[in-house]
């Protein structure tokens, strides 16, 4: 986990590539997921996520289909397409994300976790709605 490390409620996340480190087309984002935990159902236009698991279990939805992947399996999410996971397994599950371009995810979850919304905690308190702050980066949750 090394990076610029944030904690989202239950979710620890690194970004591998900071703004000003080489060229900017893209972000890697490592994260850890508990069991039970993940991101809600969401869409964003300005960005496209590249998910590769490195360990543990997911449920992913995607449009309208679930699809369970595990250690090795790849989802690319368009722009613009809904989609959500959990993690499924019973140990702590971790993803690599690319990001494409960089910078818009970033700016999002330093946004989140600069503000006074409570994201959650990470023995799983329950987050405060961040709507005002996802539309602000182009992030529908619903």
């Amino acid at each position: 986990m090394e990076g610029k490390t944030y904690q989202l409620g239950r979710l620890t996340i690194a970004f591998k590539r900071v703004e000003g480190e080489g060229e900017s087309s893209y972000s890697i984002v490592e994260s850890i997921e508990p069991t039970g935990s993940g991101a809600g159902r969401h869409r964003h236009e300005t960005f496209q996520e590249t998910f590769i698991v490195l360990e543990g279990n997911y449920d992913f939805e995607v449009g309208d289909e679930t699809r369970s992947v595990g250690p090795g399996d790849i989802l690319v999410i368009p722009r613009g397409m809904p989609h959500g996971f959990k993690c499924t397994s019973p140990t702590p599950g971790r993803l690599m994300t690319i990001s494409t371009p960089a910078g818009v995810f970033e700016a999002f979850i330093a946004d989140v976790c600069a503000s006074s919304i409570d994201s959650g905690t990470p023995d799983g308190g329950v987050a405060v709605d961040m709507r005002a702050i996802a539309s602000r980066h182009g992030v529908e949750f619903g």
